[in-house]
């Protein structure tokens, strides 16, 4: 407001007019010329002082004139209410709100946004450091122990007859029980096979011979001895035999023989026979306390959550990423790699959804608008607050530049349209006056 403009330049020029025209008038006083001059600055200086007048009344006391003037820092208040109003009510109205965010396509933006690997590596890095930051706060001793408990009481709780008949179902199903019944006589043959089960079968003879001929009298002890020293009994070749005898009997036991799938029923019926005794189900209750009792469960925990909090702490989500965009062999099959592919692969999925399947997308469209309109509805009585907030911490000066500088070319123009309109209505007048032959 303070500067030099077209108007104030347009006003000197209408006062040095007037000047002129009064020394015109001064020199000249019979020149109707001259007075008609004088009439025609006089009316222009009149218009252009009196548009100043009003114009910097609206901001200011010019020349200090107290009546009615400063009108904008008088009414300071009234203008910042209604500025307020304009802003909530025709700047920001739900009609003009919701126009523009119909107009405004939200969600072709979003997934742009989501699929660019900026903001995959961005969105997954944070999602790992949350997983990250809870494994650190965990107090391993503590849920260590608390986990121990839980196991503990799982253990004691499951009932023996269930647990019987589920150990049993699940060795009954897809022949589990058969696989393990010809594992059992393969390492029974394998044991066979030894040279030492010979020796071994060779000494029970010689200790079952001893046995027997010391029950017996004088002559049979003689004639043992005979029969071995003329060599008709040989415990070695015999132990050889039996080896031999027992090797083949495991062969058929191995292989899908019928004395194979005889031996492999009776050891059916025996075990559902045994799984169904008192005394049974009494061992694997003592069992089960015993285990939940002696197993150290707390150390293996607390060992296993610091191995894990080891492996996601060390996992570099930026590497990971570029491994699997390059398709590249992962660094390690480590829980923290693990849960980034995991973490990645379901972000793909969801991309896919939201891009591909139309049904996930129209949900998904309808969501983002109806949480934005939502959000600007809820933002609407802030707009005013941040508004007045922002006018209330203006100076006087500062408000009335505000308002000026958005209206400056106007306001120049009022002013100059005052002194062209003064001048063309005194023009007007003093034709008129010397039209009616009347002197002015």
């Amino acid at each position: 407001m303070n500067r030099w403009n077209t108007a104030d330049t347009t006003l000197l020029c209408a006062a040095l007019f007037f000047l002129a025209a009064v020394g015109f008038k001064i020199v000249f006083p019979g020149s109707i010329i001259a007075e008609g001059f004088l009439f025609v600055t006089e009316a222009a200086l009149v218009g252009g002082i009196a548009d100043w007048f009003a114009v910097t009344a609206l901001f200011k006391k010019p020349l200090g004139f107290p009546f009615h003037t400063a009108i904008l820092p008088r009414r300071r208040k009234d203008f910042v209410k209604a500025s307020v109003v304009m802003v909530q009510q025709e700047f920001f109205s739900r009609r003009t709100i919701f126009k523009k965010l119909g107009d405004f396509k939200l969600l072709p933006r979003i997934v742009d946004y989501f699929a660019k690997d900026s903001t995959r590596k961005i969105l997954l890095k944070e999602l790992f450091n949350i997983v990250k930051k809870f494994v650190a706060s965990q107090n391993k001793e503590m849920r260590s122990k608390q986990i121990a408990n839980e196991l503990r009481r799982i253990i004691r709780d499951i009932p023996a007859q269930g647990l019987i008949n589920d150990f049993g179902a699940q060795f009954k199903r897809g022949d589990k029980d058969r696989e393990i019944f010809i594992s059992i006589v393969k390492a029974m043959r394998r044991t066979a096979a030894k040279p030492e089960t010979c020796d071994k079968l060779q000494a029970i003879l010689e200790d079952y011979a001893n046995q027997k001929t010391k029950n017996m009298g004088g002559f049979s002890i003689l004639m043992a001895g005979l029969a071995q020293m003329l060599d008709l009994v040989n415990f070695e070749e015999a132990a050889r035999i039996m080896q031999v005898q027992l090797l083949k009997l495991l062969d058929e036991l191995a292989a899908d023989t019928q004395i194979h799938r005889r031996t492999l029923n009776e050891c059916r019926l025996k075990i559902s026979e045994l799984s169904d005794t008192p005394e049974f189900k009494d061992l694997v209750e003592r069992i089960q306390i015993d285990a939940a009792t002696a197993l150290p469960l707390e150390e293996a925990i607390e060992l296993a959550l610091i191995h894990i909090e080891k492996q996601i702490t060390t996992a570099d989500v930026e590497e990971i990423l570029e491994k699997v965009r390059s398709s590249k062999k992962l660094p390690n099959k480590s829980l923290g790699v693990l849960l980034v592919n995991v973490f990645n692969e379901e972000y793909e999925k969801f991309l896919r959804l939201i891009s591909e399947d139309t049904s996930a997308r129209s949900a998904f469209e309808k969501f983002i608008d109806e949480l934005t309109a939502r959000a600007a509805l809820h933002a609407q009585p802030l707009v005013g607050v941040v508004a007045k907030s922002a006018l209330d911490k203006l100076t006087e000066e500062q408000l009335n530049n505000l308002v000026y500088d958005k209206a400056e070319q106007d306001f120049i123009w009022i002013r100059l349209n005052g002194s062209i309109v003064g001048s063309v209505v005194g023009l007007a007048i003093f034709i008129l006056i010397k039209a009616a032959g009347l002197s002015v």
